[in-house]
């Protein structure tokens, strides 16, 4: 994910929304996101909520932090992070249906083959 790392944005526009969509990539932090889905967590109701190790759920919060995608805020010795745009639900919700409807559509034609 070395675009999420650089410095300034990407000359190329679709580059640039291939990194943002690398973010979505990985299961665990899709996990990490459904987890912060109920409001603002620290890093141990993130374990907690996805069983994941705290290493794990660090370095998730930190590459959705870089990205964007989540915000980290200080309350006196923990931090709480929070997704920074509700949207990035819908967005989720909108791949799930696409997927669905694939799969559905590669299962009928199944069917229709045999």
């Amino acid at each position: 994910m070395i675009g999420l790392f650089a410095t300034s944005l990407p000359e190329d526009p679709m580059e640039a929304l291939a990194d943002y969509f690398k973010v979505f990539s990985e299961p665990n932090r899709l996990a990490v996101l459904h987890a912060l889905r109920a409001g603002p967590l620290n890093v141990t109701a993130v374990v907690d909520s996805t069983g994941l190790s705290q290493a794990l759920v660090s370095k998730h919060l930190k590459l959705l932090t870089i990205a964007g995608v989540v915000q980290r805020r200080p309350e006196g010795a923990l931090v709480y992070y929070e997704v920074a745009d509700k949207g990035v639900f819908k967005l989720i919700a909108q791949a799930e249906k696409l997927l669905l409807a694939f799969r559905r559509h590669q299962l009928d034609a199944l069917a229709a083959f045999l």
